[in-house]
């Protein structure tokens, strides 16, 4: 039989090719990190340096045509236009007289109104009109969805109350009486307990006392 002979300096060499070979991954691998984290950080800094800029794409992307009324160029327009309009009356009059003092205050009044609209985050179009957004978009509950709730929840506790109201003169000895003339402490018992009207109304609905039985609902003949 034959055997191989293998020369150390053979061994030698494949472990030094060996060795920079790994060497060199390591250091590939290390400048390819090294990469990656720089640009990271640099666009971490970026984004720090421009939150005004984000937040505008957040807010006016998804609207077409919208731009905060603050930066929108017929906004501005309709401002100076309208109190231009203002001085022009006021001109006329004496400027201590009653007419030019009411003007005046138009005027700083109307100034403050576009200064609130621009200060409120509003979009505007190209009219220079504030649009409201309606979409549910949590930068915009102010605009409608607020007011709506609150207006909603009044109109409820307007309507409860008089319902209320209504029901307990039912009881009395001269409704009729009641209903002409509006016996005010039970009146006003009946509005405070209206502040409660959601949850109010909620446990009659679920007792059936909010509504009246459909044998009580009179039906035209057909």
């Amino acid at each position: 039989m034959r055997t191989l002979k293998v020369s150390p300096t053979s061994n030698l060499k494949a472990e030094k090719s060996t060795k920079k070979t790994s060497a060199k991954a390591i250091s590939c691998d290390a400048s390819e990190t090294a990469k990656k984290s720089a640009a990271l950080v640099a666009a971490a800094i970026v984004a720090a340096t421009i939150p005004a800029d984000a937040a505008f794409a957040r807010d006016v992307q998804p609207y077409a045509g919208l731009t905060p009324c603050k930066k929108n160029a017929a906004f501005k327009k309709n401002n100076k236009k309208e109190v231009k309009g203002l001085e022009k009356r006021m001109k006329k009059y004496d400027p201590e007289s009653a007419p030019a003092l009411a003007l005046q205050a138009t005027i700083d009044k109307t100034n403050q109104r576009f200064k609130n609209y621009g200060e409120a985050g509003l979009l505007c179009g190209a009219d220079g009109l504030p649009h409201l957004i309606v979409d549910g978009n949590l930068e915009h509950l102010g605009e409608f969805a607020i007011p709506g709730i609150g207006f909603l929840y009044t109109a409820g506790w307007i309507g409860y109350a008089g319902r209320s109201y209504v029901m307990k003169n039912k009881l009395t000895a001269k409704p009729t009486n009641g209903e002409i003339i509006i016996d005010v402490p039970m009146a006003l018992d009946c509005m405070w307990q209206a502040g409660a009207w959601p949850l109010l109304a909620g446990l009659e609905l679920k007792k059936g006392e909010l509504t009246a039985p459909e044998s009580e609902i009179t039906v035209s003949p057909r």
